[in-house]
């Protein structure tokens, strides 16, 4: 760390190596500048605010995924590349004749911004898929490359909504976003990086072409499954859970807690009673429809129970709730155990207050409110019936009170105890549901007059939001009962088993080559991708491929991805990975999971390859950038609800530098007043650098060792050892020769503590300068 903060010193103090360019480069950069605002001029110029949107709205689902559905055209011819990409030490091209003669900047412009709302291709399979939205792999990224709190990247990206003619089409728009236009700010790294890429390009082994038809784009769904469980760190999952990062879960922290006065808790327990009677007494009158003279004799015991509990002065009871279902085996079990529980009734009354274990047992109304008792369960208090009403009779006012034998003591590990109650809860909450479902109308089989069969929710002492979610998982599960009043059935977020979007005829089915238009050169990859509920089709290219075993297959030919990275600080190691950088890797083997990465670290100065590494499939868990997957893919979702709500026209979605919200801007039409955004005037002229004197430093990764550390014994991210520490180690054994019995051994042990102070002293003072 205090390395690290070392080199950004020296890159505040050396900031004008960070505005280094070649010639070539800067020409390079300037023309491919001018060709993209030519196309600019061909989109409408004036815009209007249309709708604001934030880039985190929506519930968050950590187990969002984009999913491969189907290939649905491939078509050209790939680049065979050799698996050491290109030499070592590989010296680039540097002038602007190399690089312009085999990738003109026009050229590279054109195929930046092919637009996917004019491609007949893409028009075609959309009229038979009938995908939600369709773009572009640049426009993918830039959608995903959204990283909180600052989302510091300037960013423009038109999009068409048509309406589908065919005969036929149950969808009735589709929405086609193209590739990003031109930044209004360019900084002197992405002008180099501009040239860059396709001086690497130049340099790359290639060992003839091949039909990207015989391309593995995908991995076995074996081996696929088999490699998200290898790069999972052994954390505790969250999958399944239908988590909501909106309800409030801090109760669920505060299990067993006990109040320190009987007052306070016994008014905290009243209050809790009242709340959960009320909910209890608006549910009953809605689905079970009972007489007004019913609802009476149910307060009335409900009211005695309640009262008696609050009268009673030794009451002190620690406040365990139990799922749902866990209540309602209790409340099956409590009648087996009913004579016993009288019998015992009055005994143990010095018993220990906290280990009492009181429950109402209210399931039919012509049951008698008795105190029931469940072994084997954590302490709980459950209350049925009405609000508390001290001053109204009661029949059941002079029925004794029936205490319950003391449960076994709990162990000392409280905390122990916690988790293991916070695991059942959310465990038994789904998978009992079923039992419970055809057990609770068995619990009252003396009932002449049953009520109607209902899924009931016996309610613990929780906050009402965690309540919300359990019911909210039962729901999710779709494992609860059909009521009267069942709320309509919650899309399940997190599955483990994903459901196909298309039917069976269109997976079946196949597409003729030649019914479409083959690229000029390249190719071109039309991929159906489901992200929840949303059908996506994105249109991408692979630029190399080379040879590599997937599963039982051998020498499959596969996409490779090669980054070019520019190098500041090679004296000392590489760069870490941005979030930017991370996000276009991680994208391209979201598109093609067979895809084999590699990074081409390139000398900023020299234009030369230092270091060309090969990632491993397990390579995000190795980042020190805070890139986020599950976030991106969260803002993606957000974004494209927005977008297909849009009616039919022409839009630009922009986003500005540090606000964590979009604006939707629909192409005016005539002339327009107010509120005007003028796509023309804001690109007149070619990106400027920021105005901000920002120095663009970038931690350098300790994980990476360069020839240059091997060759002299160096550790990344340290600082050199020191000769003089060398030395220091070495003099003190030169003193250590005189005998104890000679003459001047006294006096030579204290001349050489001398000497040996001052020489630390003086260590500790160069040790300072050189930190």
């Amino acid at each position: 760390m205090q390395f690290r903060m070392y080199l950004q010193d020296v890159a505040r103090i050396c900031a004008d190596d960070y505005n280094f360019i070649s010639q070539g480069a800067m020409q390079y950069s300037e023309d491919f500048f001018k060709d993209c605002l030519e196309y600019i001029k061909t989109l409408p110029q004036s815009y209007q605010i249309h709708e604001m949107t934030s880039l985190t709205g929506g519930t968050f689902n950590p187990g969002l995924m984009l999913t491969f559905e189907k290939q649905l055209l491939i078509m050209g011819n790939v680049d065979i590349t050799d698996h050491k990409i290109v030499p070592a030490d590989a010296q680039l091209a540097s002038d602007y004749q190399s690089v312009s003669s085999v990738s003109p900047p026009a050229k590279k412009a054109k195929d930046m911004h092919a637009t996917i709302s004019s491609d007949i291709n893409a028009e075609k399979l959309s009229s038979r898929y009938e995908p939600h939205v369709c773009l572009t792999r640049d426009a993918l990224v830039r959608l995903l490359d959204n990283h909180g709190p600052d989302f510091k990247e300037n960013w423009e990206l038109p999009v068409l909504v048509k309406l589908n003619q065919a005969k036929g089409s149950s969808q009735k728009k589709t929405v086609y976003i193209d590739s990003p236009l031109l930044k209004t700010e360019a900084t002197t790294r992405d002008r180099s990086h501009i040239y860059h890429e396709e001086s690497l390009k130049l340099s790359i082994k290639k060992n003839g072409s091949k039909d990207v038809f015989h391309l593995m784009t995908e991995r076995p769904v074996d081996e696929k499954q088999l490699s998200e469980e290898s790069s999972h760190r052994n954390l505790v999952s969250f999958e399944n859970t239908g988590l909501d990062f909106e309800v409030d879960l801090t109760d669920l922290e505060t299990f067993g807690e006990v109040a320190p006065s009987k007052t306070s808790k016994l008014q905290k327990k009243q209050n809790d009673k009242n709340a959960v009677v009320k909910s209890k007494k608006c549910e009953g009158s809605q689905t079970l429809k009972k007489s007004n003279r019913s609802s009476e004799l149910l307060d009335k015991s409900g009211m005695n129970t309640s009262s008696t509990d609050i009268d009673d002065p030794t009451t002190e009871q620690t406040v365990l709730p139990l799922s749902n279902s866990r209540i309602q085996d209790c409340a099956q079990e409590s009648n087996e155990h009913l004579a016993s529980t009288e019998d015992s009734g009055a005994g143990d009354e010095d018993d220990d207050d906290d280990d009492k274990l009181v429950i109402d047992d209210n399931v039919s109304p012509s049951a008698t409110p008795t105190t029931q008792h469940t072994q084997n369960t954590a302490p709980s208090l459950i209350t049925t019936g009405s609000d508390a009403t001290p001053d109204l009779p009661s029949p059941q006012k002079g029925k004794r009170r029936t205490r319950q034998p003391k449960p076994p003591k709990v162990t000392g590990d409280q905390l122990g105890e916690i988790l293991r109650m916070q695991t059942a809860m959310f465990s038994h909450s789904a998978s009992d549901t079923p039992k419970c479902s055809t057990m609770c109308p068995e619990t009252n089989p003396s009932s002449q007059n049953p009520a109607p069969t209902v899924h009931s929710h016996p309610t613990s002492l929780v906050k009402p939001c965690v309540t919300s979610y359990l019911e909210r998982t039962q729901n999710q599960e779709g494992e609860a009962s059909a009521g009267p009043l069942q709320s309509p059935p919650l899309v399940n977020i997190v599955s483990t088993e994903h459901k196909r979007i298309l039917s069976q005829e269109l997976q079946a089915g196949a597409e003729d080559e030649h019914d479409y238009d083959a690229p000029e050169g390249g190719n071109l990859l039309y991929k159906l991708y489901s992200l929840q509920d949303l059908l996506l089709m994105v249109r991408s290219s692979v630029s190399l491929t080379h040879t590599r075993n997937v599963g039982s297959n051998q020498n499959q030919y596969v996409p490779v991805k090669v980054l070019p990275k520019l190098e500041y600080q090679m004296s000392y190691g590489v760069e870490c990975l941005t979030n930017s950088e991370a996000c276009q890797l991680w994208t391209e083997t979201l598109l093609h999971s067979s895809t084999v990465s590699y990074i081409a670290h390139i000398n900023a100065h020299t234009s030369k390859v230092a270091l060309l590494r090969k990632l491993p499939d397990d390579w995000r868990q190795n980042i020190s950038c805070e890139f986020k997957p599950s976030k991106s893919l969260n803002i993606l979702h957000h974004l494209l609800k927005k977008i297909i709500g849009l009616d039919e026209g022409q839009y630009l979605i922009v986003h500005k530098a540090g606000e964590p919200f979009v604006t939707l801007l629909k192409a005016a039409t005539g002339k327009a007043s107010r509120g005007v955004y003028n796509l023309q005037q804001m690109h007149g002229s070619v990106p400027q650098p920021p105005a901000s004197n920002h120095v663009p430093w970038i931690p350098v990764d300790s994980a990476v060792v360069l020839p240059f550390h091997q060759e002299h014994g160096r550790v990344p991210c340290t600082f050199p050892p020191k000769a003089f520490l060398k030395e220091a180690k070495e003099r003190p054994s030169q003193f250590n020769n005189h005998s104890p019995g000679q003459p001047n051994a006294g006096k030579t042990s204290k001349n050489k503590r001398k000497r040996a102070a001052k020489r630390n002293k003086y260590i500790k003072k160069l040790l300072h300068k050189s930190v």
